[in-house]
């Protein structure tokens, strides 16, 4: 069996070689290439070398190279014997742009799959506090990441694409390329306590329960919360029954979505029963259903960040997965968490909405700053 991490490191080793063969195609492969996109640190040593040399205008080859560096990283981290085994993996024909794509691709791949954690940090907070403004905020940098990493794709394959990212305010392209920002993010879950199926079942439960006593909140929270998404089965039933109901016009009553609950269980085979969707219809007649909407809605975001992020980490890590596709799976994952996160205020305890400010680490900044590349510092 080929492994994957194998190919990409043969990719690696003849993108590098073939640029220190053929350097005319230096400018080309670095509109592309970040040094984040090598796996092996040695290369992001090689490659960020080769830029300082490209910046500078001097000459690059391997003795060059080599010899810088010597004098950048000291003998024993330079390892320049190394050097040798990129012009052995480097085919006759040195172009390095068909590997260097590969090295693109499989960049992209891992950027991809490490936006998961910031979502499901984003979630966890969410969930927590009840407001939404942490989250959005990761969910813009999260879209950023996403869209520079498809645009690399499409230069580095040639399709043209309208650029969106430089449109980007420069702090939340720069956020976007902070892995130290996804390490942070990383530790703190860690911290913060798992999901819990079991609690969030009983917060369905308590929802649909209120929704019974007041029929006018059925309609918003339809609007967000679809049958599909509850994972309380019998409770499921219910919340069937009211929407049913209240898009009817028909009186709610324990009575009438009793009855209309019973017949819905012989299509789903699951309901409450009697004794138990009255004593939950009683104990949730005071409950504000606003109150616990928000805190289903908490829980289906970190639903759907967990399972997003291992979504986006299978698929990015299946080499048969088109690097697209993958993309479109992360795009549908953010709307849905943005749409979950719109039932959230921005801030607790204060209306949400469009108009409140965001964080001001994602204002613009000055028009001639530039991004951090994630290549590391190049000596001019």
């Amino acid at each position: 069996m080929i492994r994957t991490d194998d190919v990409v490191h043969l990719a690696e080793q003849a993108t590098l070689g073939g640029l220190l063969l053929a350097p005319d195609h230096f400018a080309e492969v670095n509109r592309w290439i970040r040094g984040q996109d090598f796996a092996d640190p040695w290369h992001r040593k090689v490659w960020t070398t080769l830029r300082e040399a490209h910046v500078a205008g001097t000459p690059i080859g391997a003795e060059p190279v080599a010899a810088a560096m010597v004098e950048r990283f000291g003998t024993r981290q330079a390892d320049i014997v190394r050097v040798h085994d990129l012009l052995q993996a480097t085919p006759k024909d040195p172009d390095p742009r068909p590997h260097a794509r590969v090295v693109v691709e499989f960049g992209a791949r891992r950027e991809i799959a490490a936006q998961g954690v910031l979502l499901e940090v984003g979630a966890a907070c969410a969930a927590r506090d009840h407001e939404s403004r942490h989250l959005k905020s990761l969910i813009q940098i999260v879209a950023a990441a996403l869209a520079l990493a498809g645009e690399r794709w499409d230069d580095a394959i040639g399709r043209a694409a309208p650029s969106v990212t430089e449109l980007l305010p420069v702090s939340l392209r720069a956020a976007a390329a902070d892995q130290e920002l996804r390490r942070a993010a990383d530790k703190r879950l860690g911290y913060l306590p798992e999901p819990s199926s079991s609690d969030a079942a009983v917060n369905e439960a308590r929802l649909i329960a209120a929704l019974a006593s007041h029929p006018t909140a059925i309609a918003p929270t339809a609007a967000w919360l679809t049958p599909e998404s509850v994972t309380n089965a019998p409770w499921r039933t219910v919340y069937q029954a009211l929407i049913a109901m209240s898009d009817g016009g028909e009186h709610i009553d324990p009575v009438s979505l009793a009855t209309r609950a019973m017949r819905g269980a012989r299509t789903s085979g699951r309901a409450p029963d009697l004794a138990e969707l009255l004593d939950g219809i009683s104990a949730e007649a005071a409950s504000v259903p606003g109150h616990l909407s928000r805190v289903v809605a908490g829980d289906q975001l970190r639903r759907t960040a967990r399972d997003g992020a291992r979504t986006l980490r299978r698929g990015a890590a299946d080499p048969r997965a088109d690097l697209d596709d993958v993309l479109g799976q992360a795009a549908t994952i953010l709307r849905s968490m943005n749409d979950l996160a719109a039932v959230l205020p921005y801030v607790a305890g204060r209306a949400g909405g469009s108009n409140t400010r965001q964080p001001r680490a994602l204002d613009a900044g000055p028009p001639n700053q530039s991004p951090d590349r994630g290549d590391g510092p190049v000596l001019r």
